[in-house]
């Protein structure tokens, strides 16, 4: 069972450091959790990523018990060894299916109120500005009836692309559903920078999308909102830059 988890031979480990504690040590604060665990308890189990022989990377849930010293002073110890690399996978997908969009990759609705949340915290903390930007792409529905959901589709993710070139790194995009986007700018050293910003992306926008051989056009409308200067809280950000887009 050792060796089809690992792909190491029973010659290439009998007497040797096992592979899971070379892993183990290069993450210190697991390695001094997992001694002091022994030390006082006798017991530890925790999860680690190691790699077979392969190099092939899979995760390894590990439980060792100390055993009694022998009559030499040696301390010996018994390990299960458990490959859980199918449970972090599924894990991981299921959290990216209730984080992010399945059309974009973009972070969906629910971690995008997560992060503008913990922005917001933090310009509060570093009395620093924030901006919020609601975008609408108006002419989708048009390219959708015209030219059928599949082109849709792959206008949306061209559009998330283009998004995604206009911001900097620290910035979010996010997609709401439909063809409505929404970008939070946190750590602004002055407001005035992000129409600046909602100006790129308009420009971005009304180039021609050409999509499985043919050329779509959308424009896009935007609506933008500071913190703290327009609204205190995530609500009335939120309900500020919806007001400005539907007016824009």
């Amino acid at each position: 069972a050792f060796t089809e988890i690992t792909g190491y031979r029973p010659r290439e480990v009998i007497g040797k450091e096992p592979p899971f504690l070379r892993a183990l040590k290069r993450d210190r604060r697991a390695y001094k959790g997992m001694q002091d665990a022994l030390t006082g308890h006798g017991h530890w189990e925790g999860e680690i990523w190691n790699k077979r022989k392969s190099g092939e990377d899979y995760a390894e849930r590990l439980a060792i018990s100390a055993i009694a010293a022998d009559d030499h002073g040696g301390r010996k110890y018994a390990v299960l060894i458990d490959d859980i690399t199918k449970r972090k996978q599924d894990e991981e997908k299921i959290r990216r299916q209730a984080n992010y969009d399945s059309l974009t990759g973009l972070p969906n609705r629910t971690l995008f109120l997560d992060r503008l949340n913990q922005s917001l915290a933090m310009m509060a903390r570093n009395n620093r500005k924030l901006a919020l930007m609601f975008v609408d792409l108006d002419g989708f529905k048009l390219v959708n009836d015209t030219l059928g959901h599949d082109v849709g589709d792959m206008l949306l993710q061209e559009a998330a692309i283009r998004l995604g070139a206009c911001i900097r790194g620290g910035d979010t995009i996010a997609r709401l559903g439909g063809d409505e986007f929404t970008v939070i700018m946190p750590d602004l050293m002055d407001a005035r920078n992000a129409p600046m910003v909602a100006e790129r992306i308009i420009d971005s926008l009304a180039k021609p999308f050409v999509l499985d051989g043919q050329e779509a056009f959308v424009t896009g409308s935007i609506g933008l909102t500071i913190y703290p200067d327009d609204g205190s809280d995530a609500m009335d950000l939120l309900r500020n830059a919806d007001a400005a887009m539907y007016l824009a």
